[in-house]
């Protein structure tokens, strides 16, 4: 018969292979790539290269037509 510890083990496998499971579903394929890189940060946790993942990958793929954070400057208009 299986020891507690051994259970308890199981049991964590378990709920970290189910937690990485979904995590890795709602990933974007450029923030699937990045993730090994951001994990290997000190103190990184799934829960936290997963935005910043996305957010990376939002500004590698360039301007989304959103508010470019410039100021519009008339005099420079023609």
């Amino acid at each position: 018969m299986a020891t507690k510890k051994t259970v308890a083990m199981l049991l964590i496998s378990m709920l970290v292979v189910m937690a990485c499971a979904n995590v890795g579903e709602a990933l974007s394929e450029c923030a699937k790539q990045c993730m090994p890189t951001c994990m290997k940060t000190e103190g990184a946790t799934l829960n936290a290269c997963g935005p910043a993942c996305e957010g990376y990958c939002v500004q590698i793929t360039g301007n989304t037509g959103g508010y470019s954070g410039w100021p519009v400057d008339d005099r420079t208009k023609s």
